[in-house]
């Protein structure tokens, strides 16, 4: 059995893959490496070397995705799918995961995740550029909830990661490769792209205002995930210095890492739902801003929550917030993005365009945590960074002229 789109096997299985997609970073960004991080470097120079993967990673990324865009855009011209990429990088990212797990300092864990960024953008511009090709507009706030829940949920495997009781190191990173093909390989076996001639594109004073729209929803999306991408990868040093531990060592990243990852978990169900929920109503309503602006506003509130927690029990309300408030910005603004593009023939290269709104964000939090010295003068001041560049995202997301 084929699924053809937009049917609901289309869309379960669409969402499962980008559920895989996700799930094959987040847990790798919010908990292995920083436990890799702890077990290869010493103390002094933890907080540098975290920094300078996520800055090489996400060089890499940004490249790799426009790259990979841009290839599947011809796939999908000559030959009416998108899938090959999708595959090629599913065995890439085993082979990278590999790499990753024996790497034992810090020079072969950058060379590794170099290769996981570059494995996880084979797959995702095609992934990303499907949606556009085959999911009409009517559906696309349903389609992005979904996607936009797919970060919370992949927050629930890095607690699966974390379970002290798993086994062996390498069992566990077979566990998590095994899951990611699990959650993508269905989408390649069992979905049927259209070949339909591609549409021809708007009138160019159209095609000129949708660039200038799409250019405001780039940079909204851009100051949001710089305080997501912060989330993700200092999440955990964060939580330990509310504990008073300013720096981890192996053994106290390693105990409390079950406790954190139990936290992102509690926050997950509640962000999944409203995230779907949110995405539906505005398919109904046919407009996406308002839902920009109120989640904006509940993810700077927040940090700023964050920013003043002195306990567990506040740093988690603050965590959950901010982290629901993403969830629906991202999906919104994903839905809306994807009715902005200026040209049918060259969605996967104007989604890695897009994409540098996730990858350039990983590389400006390591150098705001770099600037503000998180783990010597607290994490206050660079949460409240945070939480202005987001206001700042959802004013810029209320510019948008051609769309509701």
């Amino acid at each position: 059995m084929h699924f053809h789109s937009p049917s609901r096997g289309f869309i379960v299985l669409y969402a499962l893959a980008y559920a895989g997609l996700f799930v094959s970073f987040i847990p790798f960004v919010s908990v292995l490496l920083p436990l890799k991080v702890t077990a290869v470097a010493d103390e002094e120079h933890r907080v540098a070397l975290l920094s300078a993967a996520a800055l090489g990673g996400a060089a890499v990324a940004s490249l790799a995705n426009l790259v990979f865009g841009a290839l599947s855009d011809r796939t999908y011209r000559r030959r009416g799918t998108r899938r090959p990429w999708i595959l090629a990088g599913l065995g890439l990212l085993m082979a990278a995961y590999a790499l990753f797990h024996w790497s034992r300092d810090g020079a072969s864990m950058l060379a590794a995740v170099a290769l996981l960024q570059i494995a996880i953008n084979m797959m995702f511009a095609p992934v990303g550029a499907i949606m556009a090709d085959e999911v009409p507009d009517a559906q696309k706030g349903l389609v992005a909830g979904l996607m936009g829940a797919a970060h919370p949920f992949s927050s629930l495997v890095a607690v699966g990661v974390t379970l002290q009781g798993l086994g062996s190191e390498g069992l566990r990173y077979t566990l998590l490769c095994a899951t990611i093909a699990i959650l993508v390989t269905p989408l390649l076996l069992f979905i049927s792209e259209r070949r339909d001639p591609l549409p021809e594109p708007p009138p160019a004073a159209l095609r000129v205002r949708r660039r200038a729209d799409f250019a405001r929803i780039w940079i909204a999306r851009v100051l949001v995930q710089v305080a997501g991408n912060g989330l993700s990868t200092y999440g955990l040093f964060y939580f330990l210095a509310v504990l008073g531990q300013k720096v981890p060592d192996k053994h106290h990243a390693e105990a409390a890492s079950e406790e954190v990852a139990t936290i992102f978990a509690g926050v997950t169900i509640v962000a999944l739902l409203l995230t779907i929920g949110a995405g539906r109503l505005s398919d109904r309503l046919m407009r996406r801003k308002p839902f920009l602006a109120i989640s904006a506003l509940t993810m700077a509130t927040g940090l700023a929550i964050m920013a003043g927690a002195g306990s567990w029990p506040m740093a988690t309300l603050g965590f959950g917030a901010a982290t629901v408030g993403m969830s629906i910005f991202l999906a919104m603004q994903s839905a809306l993005a994807m009715q902005l593009l200026p040209s049918p023939g060259h969605r996967g290269r104007d989604l890695g365009i897009l994409n540098l709104t996730n990858t350039l964000p990983a590389m400006v939090a390591p150098l705001l945590a770099l600037a503000l010295s998180p783990d010597k003068a607290g994490y206050a001041p660079w949460l409240l960074v945070l939480a202005l560049g987001v206001l700042a995202g959802g004013a810029a997301a209320m510019t948008i002229r051609t769309q509701d």
